[in-house]
């Protein structure tokens, strides 16, 4: 693993979010002072993330409030990578089992959440019930397809760790008696396709910058980026001995600030 490699050549980063920028409500040590200093050496910066709570606007105002301004195209969540996909399948009724910013993202798709869809879509919920999992499982039964928004069992959320998509969907998995799912978050082939439309990066000068070995490394090896692990979040130095061929890093930091250590 080249971890002394520089960031010299480097003019997009791309950096996910939860554990990696922020913990929900408080920015991560370093997080606000490193963007800045990005963006005035002449950096373009990029989130993306796999938390499903909003869309692209809701994503971007809270990073502004949270002080780093930031505008929705610069922001790519799995609200909107779902509601691509599904628009691009011409689908029009889905099960959520997620929460209203997810939903809002597919309405303005013209995609309504329905208890008569073909697709079922499990993110994060914080209002995840004994009911919806009943309904989401029976549509599957029935045949619906089944979706759910990322591998993330978990997310962090101050110093809580809160239970993730992947979580609500283990639970609709067992209920339907089915053994997969399909993924749209990162490091999906969905996900991957969507950010090279969305923002035509080229590999040369881009690095994926995140707290997670098998979503944000997997994504971005796989597209050919520069990858830089921020120690602290989902992934410890001790993950690294493990580590399979397309989650290393090309960098490891263990502090955010360091990043500035590298250009």
């Amino acid at each position: 693993m080249a971890y002394e490699r520089t960031l010299k050549e480097v003019e997009n980063f791309v950096f996910d979010l939860d554990g990696t920028v922020w913990q929900w409500n408080r920015l991560r040590h370093g997080v606000e002072d490193t963007i800045e200093d990005l963006r005035d050496r002449g950096k373009d910066i990029y989130f993306l993330t796999n938390n499903s709570l909003m869309g692209r606007e809701g994503y971007a105002e809270k990073l502004s409030k949270l002080g780093i301004d930031t505008s929705p195209g610069r922001v790519l969540p799995v609200s909107y990578i779902a509601a691509e996909v599904f628009d691009e399948m011409d689908v029009r009724r889905v099960y959520t089992v997620a929460e209203e910013g997810f939903r809002d993202e597919l309405k303005k798709r013209g995609i309504e959440h329905s208890e008569m869809a073909q697709h079922v879509v499990a993110g994060v919920d914080r209002n995840f019930s004994y009911w919806k999992a009943a309904k989401a499982a029976e549509l599957i039964r029935d045949g619906a397809e089944f979706w759910c928004t990322s591998v993330d069992p978990y997310w962090w959320a101050g110093d809580r760790l809160l239970p993730g998509a992947y979580s609500i969907a283990e639970n609709v998995k067992l209920a339907a008696g089915v053994d997969t799912v399909k993924v749209l978050g990162k490091p999906s082939e969905h996900a991957r396709q969507i950010m090279k439309s969305e923002w035509k990066l080229m590999p040369g000068n881009t690095i994926v910058i995140g707290d997670n070995m098998r979503s944000d490394m997997v994504l971005g090896n796989r597209m050919g980026y520069m990858t830089g692990l921020v120690l602290g979040g989902n992934s410890t130095e001790e993950d690294l001995n493990d580590a399979g061929p397309h989650e290393k890093p090309n960098i490891v930091f263990r502090e955010f600030e360091r990043i500035m250590m590298k250009l």
